[in-house]
């Protein structure tokens, strides 16, 4: 057995971390404050090389699309081929493509011309465009109605099962069949507005 009162080197030695408290909470981390999940997930996507280069692509061509009409100023509509030259005598400049429709690369053209004469790069950068607005317009749609039918389950109790069910069955259709649905039952008003 061993004397209660005589201390073995090894208690000894952990003595002051246990009396120094302040220490032993610094030393764990005691101190700092919180970090929300949010923090945890852009550390470990700032860490990720290919996120990351991912990420400065989307914003480069983001701000290219967003920017791009104020600085480069073909437009993306013009059909040269299809203009009276006599037409074009007085007025603005417009570098484009009148004699070649298919043009190659140059400094009027950094992505050349398609087989109608209009320049490429600002077809490119209208067709960006028209995307972020479809993809913006789909998402505050879908937040609205995604709203909508929480509030209304929510706040009426013998709406939430069909509305979740009704949730569920769009849930589980597959867009593209739905689609071609979609065309076949209103193929005739879809023609009538939008042409053959």
């Amino acid at each position: 057995m061993t004397d209660p009162h005589v201390q073995t080197p090894a208690v000894e030695a952990r003595a002051p971390e246990i009396e120094d408290e302040q220490g032993v909470r610094e030393a764990s981390g005691a101190n700092k404050p919180a970090r929300s999940q949010w923090w945890d997930v852009w550390d470990q996507f700032k860490n990720h090389r290919g996120a990351m280069g991912g990420m400065i692509v989307f914003c480069i061509i983001f701000f290219l699309i967003i920017v791009g009409p104020f600085i480069y100023w073909n437009d993306a509509t013009f059909v040269p081929t299809g203009r009276d030259f006599l037409e074009l005598r007085d007025t603005r400049p417009i570098y484009t493509a009148l004699y070649d429709s298919s043009a190659k690369v140059n400094w009027a053209h950094p992505l050349g011309t398609d087989n109608l004469g209009r320049d490429t790069l600002a077809r490119l950068l209208s067709g960006g465009r028209v995307s972020i607005a479809v993809g913006m317009a789909a998402m505050v749609l879908s937040i609205v109605i995604g709203t909508l039918v929480g509030v209304l389950a929510g706040y009426i109790r013998w709406l939430d099962g069909p509305l979740m069910r009704l949730t569920d069955l769009f849930l589980a259709l597959p867009l593209l069949p739905l689609l071609l649905v979609a065309v076949l039952l209103f193929r005739e008003p879809l023609s009538a507005a939008f042409g053959p």
